[in-house]
């Protein structure tokens, strides 16, 4: 075997493991799900939904609105408002998110070069099984439409 083959085949077995290590999720339940905002801005009368979340297992989920905005966005934070329901435990509850984009100088603390990722986190929730879970998202700024905002997007993880 040459040394050539060698390395291809050292490098092969690394990145083998590498992907099934982090191929893993932990067996738990994952839901991810991002909506697209038109190039013509976000109205304020504009609600995202996601639904239907479907819960497979009782247990206690952790939650996040996920957001990506572009250097179009004229502010420093975005109000958003998250309005969750489950059917048919009867669990109803409503988040204000008040997102920060940008530190005290005005930087933006996002990740990303042309396109900024956020992610905000809600407090937990406990979901029955057979539930399934409404979510509606929406903004609460005085301009509208907002221009900068791509995608919003929620996720819950056991």
């Amino acid at each position: 075997m040459t040394k050539s083959n060698l390395t291809l085949n050292i490098f092969s077995i690394i990145a083998t493991v590498a992907l099934t290590l982090t191929g893993c999720s932990g067996g738990g339940y994952r839901y991810s799900h991002y909506e697209t905002i038109g190039h013509q801005g976000w109205e304020r009368t504009d609600t995202l939904y996601f639904t239907p979340v479907p819960v497979a297992h009782y247990g206690t989920y952790t939650e996040e609105v996920g957001l990506r905005t572009t250097s179009l966005y004229p502010f420093m934070q975005l109000t958003l408002i998250v309005c969750q329901e489950a059917k048919p435990s009867g669990f109803c509850r409503t988040d204000t998110i008040n997102a920060r984009l940008t530190d005290d100088e005005g930087l933006v603390t996002g990740e990303g070069i042309n396109h900024y990722q956020y992610l905000f986190p809600l407090p937990p929730v406990t979901l029955a099984a057979g539930d399934t879970l409404h979510v509606k998202v929406h903004h609460d700024m005085m301009r509208s439409p907002l221009v900068g905002v791509v995608n919003v997007g929620f996720s819950l993880k056991q």
